[in-house]
């Protein structure tokens, strides 16, 4: 005889166990970064994990409207290791942008082949801290290493600017060359950019 599923009368909901939350990971997250993993806890279904993101447009349904907020807060929640990417954001043909995709790390990954992302047991990377400041530095170490291409970024725009000489006066004038529109950049939010966050305008398909 099958067993019986029991169902909950309130409805869905997002669990969060003891362990996680009484961990040396969980307790270096900030409180607006705690908020945030509920948050995102929130769009967890039996069976999107690994086709998840957390775009501003999403996440601002649940008061994360700061682009800074949400990248800083997916920054430490992928360092500490309760949320992996993946499938990176970036470019695709004819400048059309695509999310970053994450998994929780306390639950089975889906396999989605047009997504190339392949099935994955629970890995728990948040259990390997042992200490809350053994956590807080690997928080530090993303942000350093955010802040570092950020300034790589703006560096290389500067270096676009070319100077013309104008034809009527002696002095020089530098022209920009034009930048690639926000639409099209690289939208992985927690890796290489600074105030901002995942692609708002695009969806992704399931497998």
């Amino acid at each position: 005889m099958a067993a019986r599923k029991i169902v909950d009368p309130r409805g869905a909901h997002a669990r969060l166990y003891w362990d996680m939350i009484d961990s040396p990971a969980w307790s270096a997250l900030s409180f607006s970064q705690q908020a945030l993993y509920v948050a995102c806890r929130r769009l967890l279904t039996s069976n999107n994990n690994g086709n998840l993101h957390f775009s501003l447009k999403r996440m601002s349904e649940y008061g994360f409207v700061s682009p800074s907020t949400l990248a800083n807060g997916l920054r430490g929640l992928v360092a500490t290791g309760f949320i992996a990417v993946t499938r990176e954001g970036g470019n695709v043909r004819r400048g059309q942008a695509i999310p970053t995709l994450y998994r929780f790390t306390d639950d089975p990954c889906h396999e989605w082949r047009k997504l190339d992302i392949p099935m994955q047991s629970a890995t728990n990377e948040w259990r390997q801290f042992q200490s809350k400041e053994q956590a807080q530095k690997a928080i530090e170490s993303a942000e350093a290493r955010a802040s570092a291409a950020y300034a790589e970024r703006r560096a290389g725009q500067r270096q676009k600017k070319t100077p013309i000489r104008n034809s009527d006066r002696d002095d020089t004038k530098s022209v920009v060359a034009p930048i690639q529109n926000s639409n099209t950049e690289h939208f992985s939010e927690f890796e290489n950019r600074i105030g901002s966050a995942p692609s708002d305008s695009y969806e992704t398909n399931a497998a």
